[in-house]
């Protein structure tokens, strides 16, 4: 295990796209040190505003202590091993990851595993906007992987989502979802306005009644089946799951019909 703590309090947003166990996993403690970061507009090496050291434990794990709410890009491309981090994290944790886990004891910031393709990542705390989305002139969001939030999630969660799973044990802001081509969102709290616009196809379920865009049908009520399997497979995961939901009844709306249509919002009516 390799143990980072910052040497200072950041006053500027710090790149460091290099803190991630395929780059430390083939490398010496003195090689870790010398390697890269910007800070602000200057690059410096990172032994010079981290405290290192190694710790017992496997060697694919990295543990963050601290307020890093200034770090950005923290286990971007990330294909294996483990972050754990113990404070805030900033922009971009887990951006286009493909595999390992990240987990948080603390906020994190906006685009939080943004176009990740498999993994897990999971935050106990609030997490920003963008979460699983898709940058800016991007076609398509997250395509795999799982993201756990025990806590509140900003603007446009899943945006672009193609895959995998976002489950958020508080409450979505606007428009989550939107532009869906596939995937799941389970949102335990509530879910805010504009939910789904312009989805294509997709599933958000949701346990609280929200306010739907004129766009979105309703089609019926029923026990759709998937939804127990999906429900019980996040269970490992503590989040919030009642028996009534596994056995309950689900409206069903049907949207965006502005879009293709094929999406859906499930909402849970009860027993």
């Amino acid at each position: 295990m390799i143990i980072l703590r910052p040497k200072v309090r950041f006053k500027v947003p710090i790149e460091a796209e290099c803190i991630s166990p395929d780059v430390f996993s083939d490398k010496s403690m003195d090689e870790i040190r010398k390697l890269e970061i910007l800070y602000g507009n200057k690059r410096k090496p990172l032994g010079e505003l981290f405290e290192i050291e190694e710790g017992q434990g496997d060697g694919e794990t990295i543990k963050m202590e601290g307020d890093m709410s200034r770090v950005k890009h923290v286990g971007a491309q990330m294909s294996k091993g483990r972050i754990e981090i113990e404070g805030d994290i900033g922009m971009h944790l887990g951006r286009e990851m493909s595999g390992g886990e990240i987990l948080v004891r603390g906020n994190a910031g906006d685009w939080l595993g943004a176009e990740m393709k498999g993994g897990l990542i999971t935050v106990h705390g609030r997490v920003g906007n963008l979460a699983g989305a898709g940058y800016r002139g991007s076609k398509v969001g997250m395509k795999g992987g799982t993201i756990i939030v025990n806590g509140d999630a900003g603007r446009e969660v899943g945006e672009l989502m193609r895959r995998g799973v976002i489950a958020v044990t508080g409450s979505l802001g606007e428009f989550t979802g939107a532009l869906m081509t596939g995937g799941t969102i389970v949102c335990f709290g509530k879910l805010g306005g504009r939910a789904g616009a312009g989805m294509e196809r997709g599933t958000i379920l949701s346990f609280d009644r929200p306010s739907f865009l004129p766009t979105f049908k309703r089609s019926c009520v029923y026990r759709p089946t998937f939804v127990p399997l999906l429900l019980n497979s996040l269970r490992k995961y503590g989040l919030p799951i009642k028996r009534e939901y596994l056995e309950g009844s689900y409206e069903r709306y049907d949207g965006d019909i502005a879009s293709l249509g094929r999406g859906e919002i499930l909402v849970w009516v009860g027993s």
